[in-house]
Formats: C-alpha cells, sequence, structure tokens
C-alpha cells in the first residue's frame, strides 16, 4: 500500500477524519491498530486506531484539556472476500486502504477484504500513558 495515498478519500464523509487529522491525513501505518472486530452477522469489521501526539487540527483543545493520544474508528461495510492468511500474537505493523481494499499486515499476520463502504467516527483526544 503506498504510505502517500490519501486514504481518508475512500471514506463516506471524508472530513469526519480529515477536520482533525488533516488533509491529507497521515497514513494507516502511522496509527497503532489496537482492535479489529468482525461481525459476520451485519458482514462488517470495525478497526480501532492509536496514536500518541495531539493532531494538528486540535492540537490547541487537546493540549488544554490535556489529551496527548487520539483514537478514531473505521466501520467498514457489506464486506466481502474477508480472507486471513495468517493471524499471529504479534501486532499489526501495516495498515492500508486502497479502492475500499483493506489490507492488515504484520509478522506472520495478512487479512484483506473489501468494502461496500467505509465510515470513520470522529477522533477522539484521549490521556494516554506509557508502559516502562
Amino acid at each position: 500500500m503506498n504510505g502517500d495515498q490519501d486514504w481518508s478519500a475512500e471514506l463516506t464523509g471524508p472530513e469526519t477524519v480529515r477536520g482533525v487529522l488533516g488533509r491529507p491525513p497521515p497514513p494507516l501505518s502511522d496509527y497503532e491498530l489496537t482492535s479489529v472486530l468482525i461481525d459476520e452477522r451485519e458482514a462488517s469489521v470495525t478497526l480501532r486506531f492509536f496514536a500518541f501526539g495531539a493532531p494538528a487540527g486540535a492540537a490547541d483543545l487537546w493540549r488544554e484539556r490535556g489529551h496527548n493520544a487520539v483514537g478514531f474508528v473505521l466501520v467498514c461495510l457489506g464486506v466481502t472476500g474477508f480472507e486471513v492468511d495468517a493471524w499471529s500474537g504479534w501486532p499489526t505493523t501495516t495498515a492500508g486502504l486502497t479502492g475500499r481494499t483493506v489490507v492488515l499486515g504484520g509478522r506472520g499476520k495478512h487479512v484483506t477484504f473489501q468494502a461496500a463502504e467505509i465510515r470513520a467516527e470522529a477522533p477522539t483526544g484521549w490521556l494516554a500513558g506509557r508502559a516502562q
């Protein structure tokens, strides 16, 4: 996946993330993928992302509130072609979104699927600690 591509262009209502994360937002691989929720009944996949740092679009407000991290959710609807080639306990180190195809990967992990629609929930600020 091309890290320079504007993945937000694939979203329904991209301004939800662009207003906070920027336009174009940083590549998805700049964020930690903290959760993958697969709902076969609804043919959906929900992806939760996290990163330390306050994005430019919310920096002043979030610093005032003491937030030092950002989180956001992508909800992929109408999922088809879901394939898991491998899944391990290792973190997901690559995440890409091109032409409504989602690719997740990492050491011992590779997941791909297509989505008819991808929605983003508004990014939120967090006060997060770092484990030593």
